[in-house]
């Protein structure tokens, strides 16, 4: 739901070409890109260690093979649109594992929460729903 998965500028150069989201979605609602900086710079104050596999799992030197099947909810106008586009790619094509995604066009990062009547919101939990029950139908 909504991942974080790689500090922008940790993205591997290779999938760059794919990443537009995080200047794309600079000023997005809800969750811009000085929100996100906000939060690294607490999360992981030290700059070098972003680039650590613990907090940019996309990035795993060991690859992702024997991950389990993965959900998920990607909003369009979240600064993290594309590092997340990126990593289920790379389950899905590079590992073969197997992904289920749902994209919200035009949608900030978290809008369920916040505006919770709007009838993508409700589409989003149900969705959530839907996306749980597929995973547990899943076999490894």
């Amino acid at each position: 739901m909504i991942p974080s998965v790689c500090v922008n500028a940790e993205l591997p150069e290779k999938y760059r070409k794919d990443a537009h989201s995080w200047e794309q979605n600079k000023h997005a609602a809800i969750l811009s890109q000085k929100a996100c900086d906000l939060f690294f710079d607490n999360y992981v104050p030290n700059h070098s260690d972003r680039g650590s596999e613990l907090f940019s799992p996309l990035i795993f030197k060991t690859g992702h093979t024997g991950l389990p099947p993965t959900f998920f909810q990607i909003c369009g106008a979240d600064p993290l649109r594309d590092e997340a586009l990126i990593y289920e790619r790379i389950l899905r094509e590079e590992e073969g594992i197997k992904t289920k995604v749902n994209v919200y066009p035009g949608l900030p990062h978290g809008f369920w929460s916040v505006f919770n009547t709007l009838p993508s919101s409700k589409k989003f939990v149900e969705e959530s729903v839907k996306g749980v029950q597929w995973l547990l139908e899943q076999k490894r």
